[in-house]
């Protein structure tokens, strides 16, 4: 198991406008314009303690690498020619944001809940409780040193505040204190017993979903020359973005039907896909033949 992280988000989810800004200063200043807090704060527009939650969403979402440069996605929706979707506007831009959340795992606790938990319970309820005791389990398994419950407690407030903003009954200003991902509806809470509430992950087969998306996250994840079966599959993609079975086989088939540099067999009880591409620019322009560049 991969080293877990947990906090760094200073109690704060990633609102709506955090990762332009975040990504807009590193485009002016470098990752120096992180540096000097007064200055920052007035370039944000944030609080002080903002400052470091937006670092924070800005390398669990991969948007700046480990060398403190913006990453190749960064620059395609964020920068280079104005940004393809630097407001966020367009649900194909949040699937790729929920892939880089659940890969990169500098946030442990969404892989853990999309993946792990949903995996090894074979449920798609949770609570906190349930959450906490099964993240409490895998760190006893892992070298991790042990987190304080407190701690765990806030990532998953943050987890929640993510996907699920309660009842809302009209667009507001609020909206631009919500997380982004909330529009993509993958998680709603199903009922409250004192004081505990219970969500549900919404498994669906989404059969809109964007194909260049999909198969931008297929070669990111898996490489440009791979053999990848149906189950790596469901265990990662297919956690990641909550879709049924029937739903991933659907995706595959749209997007084997239209780039013809992935095959799919499924043949003799084994189902898989093979990715067919030499050229590492592919990938990009996958991204580019989505949003039109």
């Amino acid at each position: 198991m991969h080293n877990l992280k947990f906090s760094g988000h200073d109690t704060f989810h990633c609102r709506q406008q955090w990762l332009l800004k975040g990504v807009e200063l590193i485009d002016n200043k470098g990752f120096n314009g992180f540096h000097n807090l007064e200055e920052s704060i007035l370039d944000l527009g944030v609080g002080k303690n903002m400052v470091q939650a937006i670092q924070y969403w800005l390398r669990a979402f991969s948007l700046v690498g480990t060398n403190k440069q913006l990453t190749e996605i960064a620059n395609l929706l964020f920068i280079e020619n104005g940004g393809v979707d630097k407001y966020l506007e367009d649900e194909g831009t949040l699937w790729l944001l929920q892939y880089l959340l659940c890969k990169n795992e500098e946030a442990s606790i969404f892989k853990l809940i999309f993946v792990d938990y949903a995996r090894e319970r074979i449920s798609t309820e949770f609570d906190e409780r349930q959450i906490l005791n099964f993240i409490k389990s895998k760190i006893a398994e892992s070298s991790n040193r042990e987190t304080s419950e407190t701690t765990l407690v806030s990532d998953f407030k943050v987890f929640i505040q993510s996907y699920f903003s309660g009842i809302r009954t009209s667009k507001s200003l609020e909206d631009d204190f919500n997380s982004p991902l909330i529009e993509l509806g993958l998680i709603s809470a199903i009922h409250r017993d004192g004081g505990l509430v219970t969500y549900k992950l919404n498994k669906v087969d989404r059969v809109d979903f964007p194909v260049e998306i999909f198969g931008y996250c297929l070669i990111d994840k898996f490489g440009n020359n791979a053999a990848v079966s149906f189950k790596e599959m469901r265990e990662s993609l297919g956690s990641f973005f909550v879709l049924t079975n029937e739903g991933l086989e659907i995706l595959i088939e749209r997007l084997r039907s239209q780039y013809p540099e992935f095959i799919y067999h499924d043949d003799a009880g084994t189902r898989q896909v093979q990715i067919k591409v030499d050229d590492e620019g592919f990938k990009l322009r996958l991204l580019q033949n989505y949003y039109g560049v």
